[in-house]
């Protein structure tokens, strides 16, 4: 694809439309409140998250794309002056809330873009992202290959997240008389809170800064929230994490 057309997670100046897979600060490095450049494609979650991670957004300027579905871009070529068309697809890739892929197609053949991504060979959620990219490309090859390869070498070894869900649990509930300190960034750890607040039968308290992802997830629950009285709470503390997405 000719440079100057579009940007994946990258807010440096020179492109017609931009592109964000996840709201991951590694990801929106160089994006602020004060972003007028141009477009930004993201999924709907992204969105709907939006305004949090950055208040004050120009909210005009995003662009959301439904999972599986492709979007036409009409662009000018910056070597010829003449129309490019750009072909998108965003796909699920299981990563945080919101979390997509993005397949292009055009004149310059395939592009695909993972992202973060997480496709748990046995996750019902990741076969069907598969399925959705196997179809959207039929017959064709993907050209060219963008892969977050972070933590892709064979010394990681990291357990699915239904098992360390499970473990960690686990953990919880074998020191009863304890408070257990659990780092979560601002986006990510909802589902684990989830498992946590179901496995053990508790209500979770999170702080108000958390509660746009709690309220735009739709396996939200109203175990995360208010501690009500009578309601057994377990003595969990969540503080911010510092460490890699």
């Amino acid at each position: 694809m000719e440079k100057g057309l579009i940007s994946v997670d990258r807010w440096a100046e020179g492109s017609q439309a931009y592109f964000l897979t996840n709201l991951h600060t590694d990801h929106t490095q160089g994006l602020s409140s004060t972003w007028a450049m141009a477009p930004i494609f993201c999924s709907r979650v992204t969105a709907k998250l939006f305004p949090f991670k950055f208040p004050n957004f120009n909210l005009s300027l995003l662009r959301v794309l439904d999972l599986g579905s492709w979007h036409s871009l009409s662009l000018i070529s910056p070597s010829t002056g003449s129309k490019v068309t750009v072909q998108v697809m965003a796909i699920d890739a299981y990563h945080c809330p919101g979390a997509v892929m993005f397949l292009f197609r055009g004149e310059f053949g395939c592009m695909l873009n993972t992202g973060d991504f997480r496709w748990e060979k046995n996750c019902e959620r990741a076969k069907l992202a598969k399925e959705m990219l196997l179809n959207a490309l039929k017959d064709d090859a993907v050209d060219v290959l963008y892969l977050d390869n972070t933590y892709c070498n064979p010394t990681f070894q990291f357990p699915t997240r239904e098992v360390a869900a499970k473990q960690v649990a686990d953990i919880i509930s074998s020191h009863p008389d304890h408070d257990i300190v659990v780092g979560i960034d601002t986006l990510g750890k909802e589902d684990l809170l989830l498992h946590i607040s179901n496995a053990l039968n508790v209500k979770l308290k999170i702080l108000k800064e958390r509660h746009p992802t709690r309220e735009n997830r739709r396996s939200s629950s109203s175990r995360l929230g208010t501690i009500l009285p009578n309601t057994r709470f377990l003595g969990l503390v969540f503080l911010p994490c510092s460490g890699p997405s």
